[in-house]
């Protein structure tokens, strides 16, 4: 990896000249002390990477028994080019569809000792959701959509996934691809994510909703009526990741995963056919019966944090006006909603699911 040079230059020269025996694990920790690699996830400034690689063989390569390709990602920092080796792989399950994405979402796997020094540091395995189709706009908006939701719900909690956006240029290696540049973004690792909220992760199934924390569940299942979104569920672990601060504690319930999402709008979006929902636009509320009172302790902190939420479309520099329109339209129902007591009844109270206890 090229980086770092005059770093390690004055490290040597300061062991030479010291007459030193140290071995280099100490040598190790005075580099450590004069450069520490920044969190990907601490910023949200755009960055700009490339991805070299046989691009064709990449995206192509999708079946069930799919494999990692090799490729480099770089990207310049001040006056230096950081450049490591990484193996790239196809992932997913709807969007890795050739028919649906021409460009599927990716892993990126990093060797420690090529990534050590760079952004990507402290990273083995990383999800990349990218654009899916190259030569329609329209999705690398979705994709932008997609990000925002992920930014919202940190806005209502910690125990959430951050992301960070990039502007990735591809490289075909075998030249058989022109070079293409497109908006995607990086998702922070499950194990970092649990761990940075003084967590473990989970992976139990068949867990029932109410047996995760009632309030953040509760907040969770409005969230995503807020979004339009119903594509997700407890039980079956459907873009639901479960933590915990002990293996006996109460389970906690991370969403991941909004392209079905109204905001989001993907054309190949359709309703579940169990549910009583037409559209994907038309809210239905996912989680269990609450009390006007319980339902109303959630409602404040929405209401408290709506000015932030909006805020962050509005702010949005990769979101075309015209759809932070349509998102900021779509909050605007959803916060007319809960202000209005027959309609909290008629969509949180009425409309929830209730517990069936077996006879």
């Amino acid at each position: 990896m090229t980086i770092l040079f005059r770093h390690y230059t004055f490290l040597i020269l300061l062991f030479l000249t010291t007459g030193s025996t140290c071995l280099f694990a100490t040598i190790q920790e005075k580099i450590d002390s004069v450069y520490h690699a920044p969190d990907l996830f601490e910023s949200d400034s755009l960055l700009e990477i490339s991805i070299t690689t046989d691009l064709k063989g990449l995206v192509k390569d999708v079946g069930e028994d799919n494999e990692y390709h090799k490729g480099r990602l770089s990207y310049v920092l001040g006056d230096s080019i950081v450049s490591m080796i990484v193996n790239l792989k196809t992932r997913g399950n709807f969007r890795k569809d050739r028919s649906i994405c021409a460009f599927p979402p990716l892993t990126i796997k990093f060797n420690k000792s090529e990534s050590n020094y760079s952004v990507f540091h402290d990273n083995h395995k990383l999800k990349l959701v990218s654009h899916c189709q190259n030569r329609n706009s329209k999705f690398e908006q979705m994709l932008v959509q997609e990000y925002l939701i992920y930014k919202a719900y940190s806005i209502f909690t910690p125990e959430s996934f951050r992301v960070r956006m990039v502007k990735i240029t591809y490289k075909d290696s075998e030249d058989d691809l022109k070079e293409l540049t497109k908006l995607a973004f990086f998702i922070e690792d499950f194990k970092k994510m649990a761990r940075r909220n003084g967590k473990i992760t989970r992976y139990d199934k068949k867990v029932h909703q109410d047996r995760t924390n009632i309030g953040k569940i509760t907040k969770l299942a409005i969230f995503q009526y807020m979004i339009g979104n119903t594509d997700w569920g407890v039980p079956t672990l459907h873009n639901i990741k479960l933590i915990s601060k002990k293996p006996t504690s109460r389970l906690i319930a991370v969403p991941y995963d909004f392209d079905w999402s109204s905001l989001v709008n993907a054309p190949y979006a359709v309703p579940n056919a169990k549910l009583d929902i037409k559209s994907i636009h038309d809210r239905l509320y996912r989680g269990y019966q609450r009390t006007e009172e319980e339902l109303e302790s959630i409602f404040k902190e929405f209401r408290m944090k709506k000015k932030f939420v909006y805020d962050l479309y509005t702010n949005c520099s990769y979101l075309e006006d015209s759809e932070k329109e349509r998102a900021l339209n779509y909050f605007d129902e959803f916060y007319e909603i809960i202000d209005d007591s027959k309609q909290v009844n008629s969509e949180f109270i009425d409309a929830a699911r209730i517990i069936k206890h077996k006879k």
